[in-house]
């Protein structure tokens, strides 16, 4: 068994490891395009998130298709598993679960769209910092 991530689905537990490089190469633009998901999620984020999560199980639970992991997971647990296989696997945690709606007002940690795609730990921001606030001169 691949060390992981443990996660609750269908009343059970599953270590989710982390995908292979080639998996994350293969996947990435599908992970892109969960980035950009809105306040909804439609039949095209579903299909993107059950894949990226039956790939990573694969390794560990060589015979689960992507049929039982679509009915496995569900709104309850979705962000929570799409969250440990993206951690997981070296990539930063998105804000908020798939499907789910900004809160109102501005976040002051929000990114600008052309940096909204996931960045691998530990990766360099070119995003603008505030100016620092003034300081007194004793």
């Amino acid at each position: 068994m691949i060390p992981g991530i443990m996660v609750s689905m269908g009343g059970q537990q599953w270590t989710v490891p982390p995908l292979t490089l080639g998996q994350l190469r293969r996947l990435m633009p599908k992970v892109q395009q969960l980035t950009e998901i809105g306040s909804q999620m439609g039949e095209k984020q579903i299909r993107i998130l059950v894949e990226i999560v039956a790939a990573a199980l694969q390794r560990n639970y060589p015979d689960i298709s992507v049929e039982i992991v679509e009915n496995l997971l569900d709104l309850g647990n979705a962000g929570a598993v799409l969250n440990a296989v993206l951690t997981g696997s070296g990539l930063r945690p998105r804000d908020r679960s798939p499907g789910e709606a900004p809160a109102p007002g501005p976040d002051p940690g929000a990114m600008p769209a052309s940096g909204s795609s996931p960045t691998a730990a530990g990766g360099t921001s070119t995003v603008s910092s505030p100016p620092p606030a003034a300081t007194a001169i004793p």
